[in-house]
C-alpha cells in the first residue's frame, strides 16, 4: 500500500479532532474536510470554513445540509484573513486546530505564508496547524514554520503526492 497525504490527513484528523473543539478549515474548496470536521466536533464544537468563491461556499453549505451538519459549521465566502478571523472569533477566542489543505492546487509560498501568519495568533497554546501542499508546492510547505513565533514542535510527512507539515504552538503561549 502506498501512503499518501490524503491518507495522512484523514488519519490525523480522526485521531486529533474531538467533540467540543473549534476548528478552522482555512482553504475549504468544496468542503470535504469541513464536512468531516463538522462530524467530529459534535454539537458543542464549531468549524469555520473559508472559501475563495461563492460557488464553493454554496456547495459546502448544501453538502452540510444534506447530512444534517449545518449547525456545526460557519461557511465564509472570501479567503481567510486577519480581519475575517477577528470578525468571527473576536480577540479572545482561540481555536484548537487549523487546517490548510492545498493538496490539489499549486500555491505560491507568499499565499501560504500570508494565510498561516493570519491564522497563527488565533491558535490556542498547545493547538496544531496542519498544512498540506501538493507535490508542486513542497518547497513552500517546508519553510512555513520558520516565519512563526512560538512553534513548539514541527513534524513533516512527505509522500509522492505532496507534503504535510504539523506545527504545534508552544504550550506556554496564550
Amino acid at each position: 500500500m502506498a501512503y499518501t497525504n490524503r491518507h495522512f490527513i484523514k488519519n490525523f484528523l480522526e485521531q486529533h479532532v474531538s467533540t467540543g473543539q473549534i476548528v478552522i478549515d482555512g482553504f475549504a474548496k468544496e468542503g470535504q474536510n469541513t464536512r468531516f470536521l463538522a462530524s467530529r466536533v459534535g454539537k458543542d464544537g464549531q468549524v469555520l470554513s473559508f472559501h475563495d468563491t461563492k460557488e464553493e461556499a454554496n456547495k459546502t453549505a448544501a453538502s452540510l445540509f444534506m447530512v444534517g451538519l449545518q449547525d456545526r459549521a460557519t461557511i465564509l465566502n472570501g479567503g481567510l484573513s486577519d480581519a475575517s478571523l477577528k470578525q468571527e472569533l473576536g480577540h479572545l477566542t482561540k481555536v484548537d486546530l487549523i487546517v490548510f489543505d492545498y493538496m490539489d492546487d499549486t500555491v505560491d509560498e507568499d499565499t501560504i505564508e500570508e494565510a498561516v501568519s493570519a491564522a497563527w495568533p488565533y491558535l490556542r497554546a498547545g493547538g496544531t496547524l496542519l498544512l498540506t501542499v501538493g507535490a508542486a508546492s513542497k518547497a513552500a510547505g517546508s519553510a512555513v514554520g520558520e516565519a512563526l513565533d512560538g512553534v513548539g514542535s514541527e513534524a513533516t510527512f512527505t509522500a509522492v503526492d505532496g507534503q504535510s507539515v504539523l506545527l504545534e504552538k508552544e504550550a506556554s503561549e496564550d
